[in-house]
């Protein structure tokens, strides 16, 4: 057991995960940095909430903010669609360092100071029908040691095409 200082945090079910997500987002400043097992891009539903995610990152990566992502082999394989169009808005996306490796993991650290994590892919499924929980927590502490964590796995991390 570690303590990191006090903090506040949001159980996330099911769907407040993408309300607190959609919300939080478009707030940063200066980094957002993702880790996402999956991640489902469908250029045939304008109304899919991962499409906006995508949608805020690119205009986040316009204004500077630094975005990156890591994303493992599976969505490469099986959405290879959200690769190409994170590359052709020059979003910052790498694989984990392996195709024998699984990176499960679902991250995302905003601004160093707030921290999504939890069992949430970014598929339309899980941020809108499936029983999901995850959790959002402000704190600089826990948001530096994921970001540690983050970094370890981006240095690392293979190019996308």
């Amino acid at each position: 057991i570690e303590t990191v200082g006090e903090y506040n945090y949001t159980i996330l079910i099911d769907k407040d995960y993408y309300n607190e997500l959609i919300k939080w987002l478009p707030r940063a400043n200066s980094s957002v940095y993702v880790i996402m097992f999956v991640i489902k891009y469908d250029p045939r539903d304008p109304k899919d909430p991962v499409n906006r995610i995508l949608d805020t990152l690119i205009n986040l990566s316009k204004k500077g903010v630094d975005v990156k992502i890591v994303v493992d082999d599976e969505t490469k394989r099986s959405y290879p669609e959200t690769i190409d169009y994170l590359l052709r808005h020059n979003v910052s996306i790498k694989l984990d360092e392996s195709a024998s490796r699984t990176t499960h993991t679902k991250l995302v650290i905003i601004d160093g100071k707030i921290v999504f994590f939890g069992s949430h892919n970014w598929t339309q499924s899980a941020l809108t029908q499936n029983h999901e929980v995850s959790i959002m927590i402000m704190s600089k502490e826990v948001a530096n040691k994921l970001t540690q964590y983050f970094n370890s796995i981006w240095s690392s991390g293979r190019a996308v095409s």
